[in-house]
C-alpha cells in the first residue's frame, strides 16, 4: 500500500507541475469565485454505491442562487452525472445559464458515472486511480451530457474528492475545458489512496498553454504559519495535535468554505490570503449543505441559517477589503503568454 501511495503521489506531481503563474492582472485586482460541488446526496460515512443516493436538496438551490444574485455573485455549479440527469436540476441550471447568472462546470463522481466497469470502493472513488481509458470515457460522457443539456462548452472541471491524476490534463484539453480546479492546496488524501496536494501552489498556474490550474484556497494562520506545511504533513498529523496547535495560536489551516470553518476563522483566512498575494480566492462547498440533514455541516435549521449568515459575513468582509466577484468565463478568458 505504501508503494502504491507513493506512485499516486508521483503521478499527481507530474500532472500538476508547478508551471508558470497565470497573469491575472487583466481581472483588475483581487477577485473571488464561488464554486459549488453540485452533487447527489449520499452517506458520507458509508460505503460508496452506484444507486444509494438522493436529490432532495435540489429544491433548496434557488434560495442560494437568489442570495448570490443579490450580492452580484455569479456562482459556478460543478455538476456530476446524477445532477445532469435530473429534470428539476436541469431546469434550474438552464434558467441560470440562459440568464447569465451562473456558470455550469463539470465534476466527476466516478462511482455514479457511466460507463461502469470498475469495482465500487474507496480507491476507485478517486478518478486518478482508474485506468486512463475509463477516466476518459466517464469524463467524456459527462461533459457531452452537460454540453447537450445546457448548450454550452464547459470551461471548468473539478475531480470529485479532488482526484485528479497523471492523465487528467490531457483528457480535459481534448474536451476543450480551460480550467482545472481539482487541486486542494495544503491537503493530502494519501491514506485513502488519493492525491497529495500539500506542496501545490495557491496561486493560479498554467499546466500547459491551454489549461490552467485554479487551486481551491486554503491558508495557514498563527504564529508558526510559515512552518505550516511541515507541521501538518509530518510532525502533527492527527486532528488532536492540530487542534492543540490552533488553540495555542501556533498554526491552523483555514479553508475558504462554510463547511466546518466558522465565520471568524474564514475572515482571518481571507486576510491571510490577501497578505500572501493570492489574486483569486476560490471558495467552495457541497450543494447538499443547502438543505438540512445531508452533510455533517448542516444538521438543523440553525445550521442552515448559520451557513447563510456565513456568506453574508464573508461578502461584507470581501467588499470592505475591495475584493470583487469574478466569473468562470472571465478567468477562462485569460491567456498564456
Amino acid at each position: 500500500m505504501q508503494q502504491a501511495s507513493e506512485a499516486i503521489k508521483n503521478d499527481v506531481s507530474s500532472q500538476h507541475a508547478k508551471g508558470q503563474p497565470v497573469d491575472v492582472s487583466p481581472l483588475g485586482g483581487p477577485r473571488f469565485l464561488v464554486t459549488v460541488d453540485m452533487e447527489e446526496e449520499f452517506d458520507w460515512d458509508g460505503p460508496f454505491t452506484r444507486d444509494q443516493h438522493g436529490l432532495k436538496h435540489v429544491k433548496s438551490v434557488p434560495r442560494f442562487q437568489d442570495h448570490c444574485e443579490a450580492h452580484g455573485v455569479k456562482p459556478a455549479y460543478l455538476i456530476d452525472w446524477p445532477i445532469v440527469q435530473d429534470q428539476r436540476a436541469g431546469e434550474l441550471l438552464k434558467d441560470y445559464v440562459d440568464r447569465n447568472t451562473a456558470s455550469v462546470g463539470v465534476q466527476l463522481h466516478p462511482w455514479v458515472n457511466p460507463p461502469f466497469s470498475e469495482e465500487v470502493n474507496t480507491h476507485n472513488s478517486y478518478a486518478c486511480n482508474l485506468p486512463p481509458e475509463l477516466e476518459r470515457a466517464k469524463l467524456t460522457n459527462l461533459t457531452n451530457a452537460i454540453s447537450k443539456k445546457f448548450d454550452i462548452q464547459p470551461d471548468i472541471y473539478r475531480a470529485g474528492r479532488y482526484g485528479a491524476g497523471a492523465d487528467t490534463a490531457a483528457i480535459l484539453k481534448d474536451l476543450g475545458i480551460r480550467i482545472d480546479t481539482s487541486v486542494r492546496s495544503r491537503f493530502e488524501y494519501v491514506a485513502q489512496g488519493g492525491p497529495d496536494y500539500t506542496r501545490e501552489p495557491l496561486n493560479p498556474y498554467w499546466i500547459d498553454d491551454d489549461l490552467m490550474e485554479l487551486p481551491v484556497t486554503t491558508v495557514f494562520a498563527g504564529g508558526m504559519r510559515g512552518a505550516g506545511d511541515t507541521l501538518f504533513s509530518r510532525m502533527f498529523a492527527s486532528d488532536t495535535s492540530r487542534a492543540i496547535m490552533a488553540r495555542a495560536g501556533l498554526v491552523e489551516r483555514i479553508a475558504l468554505t462554510p463547511e466546518g470553518i466558522p465565520l471568524e476563522k474564514a475572515l482571518i483566512g481571507i486576510d491571510r490570503a490577501l497578505e500572501e498575494g493570492i489574486p483569486v480566492l476560490n471558495f467552495s462547498f457541497h450543494s447538499p449543505s443547502l438543505a438540512v440533514g445531508h452533510t455533517p455541516y448542516v444538521r438543523s435549521d440553525t445550521d442552515l441559517e448559520s451557513l447563510y449568515g456565513w456568506w453574508e459575513g464573508v461578502y461584507a468582509h470581501l467588499k470592505k477589503r475591495g475584493v470583487r466577484p469574478v466569473s468562470v468565463e472571465e478567468i477562462a478568458s485569460l491567456t498564456h503568454e
